[in-house]
């Protein structure tokens, strides 16, 4: 059995896209944007023939995991080669994927929730919230990306934000000219019907309601665009769940992170 690097994005597609379809639930967008897309990619082969692939990041965890049908019953197996290999230690998996997740759970020594994921109940909210939820422009870029350097401490330097404002999928609230909160919309190009959405409060101005006023301004939106709002929010989280809760959302899967 043999992992090869790929960069092959064809092939890759068409497997994730058999592993979509398999989903009991849709896939995190951070989750799949950020942490799965900027991971090393693996062609799993034994023969010659393609068997399935993965996902695995700089610290060897597996952030994705799929065999092609055929090939389902051979799942322990291929998980246990990879952890002998040394080219896995640890998996953060969804029980979205029922038979990669089952098998690393059972092969785990370890395991802890990291995010809750979520589904809307598909009905719109009631608000009478006077916030101005406006797209942010390019000339909004710089102070955005400081925005969310100094709350959340990402640093982008890898164009996320200019790619998000060139899909009109980013926005924000601003009182006398400072940003108090940003709000992100993504329309799922992997999985028609699906928008994922996303808030960061100011630190200064949390515990006011207005990342519940703001989600569901974003819910009323994404419905009347006739998309499924979804959204996650990190376990520890209880401020953020909350909200998420009062605009209509139920949770349906968790991500877990697994050690071996």
């Amino acid at each position: 059995m043999n992992f090869t690097k790929t960069d092959s994005t064809v092939t890759v597609s068409n497997l994730r896209s058999q592993l979509y379809q398999k989903l009991t639930a849709p896939i995190d967008a951070m989750w799949e944007q950020l942490y799965v897309a900027s991971s090393q990619h693996y062609l799993i082969e034994n023969n010659n023939e393609i068997q399935g692939y993965c996902c695995v990041n700089d610290e060897g965890c597996l952030l994705q995991m799929f065999l092609v049908e055929e090939y389902s019953s051979k799942m322990e197996k291929v998980i246990a080669a990879l952890i002998d290999s040394k080219l896995i230690t640890s998996a953060s998996l969804s029980s979205i994927e029922p038979i990669s997740f089952n098998t690393c759970l059972a092969l785990s020594k370890s395991i802890k929730a990291n995010t809750f994921c979520f589904e809307h109940v598909n009905i719109p909210i009631e608000t009478d919230s006077r916030l101005d939820v406006a797209l942010v422009t390019t000339a909004d870029i710089p102070a955005v990306k400081a925005f969310l350097k100094g709350q959340v401490g990402m640093d982008d330097t890898f164009g996320y934000t200019e790619n998000l404002v060139s899909r009109k999928e980013i926005f924000l609230v601003k009182e006398s000219d400072q940003i108090i909160a940003t709000s992100e919309r993504r329309m799922s190009d992997s999985q028609p019907g699906i928008a994922d959405l996303g808030i960061i409060v100011n630190k200064d101005f949390q515990g006011k309601g207005i990342a519940t006023q703001v989600m569901q301004m974003q819910v009323n939106r994404v419905l009347k665009a006739n998309r499924k709002p979804i959204c996650s929010t990190t376990v520890d989280n209880v401020a953020s769940r909350k909200a998420i809760e009062k605009s209509g959302f139920y949770c349906t899967n968790i991500i877990f992170d697994m050690s071996f």
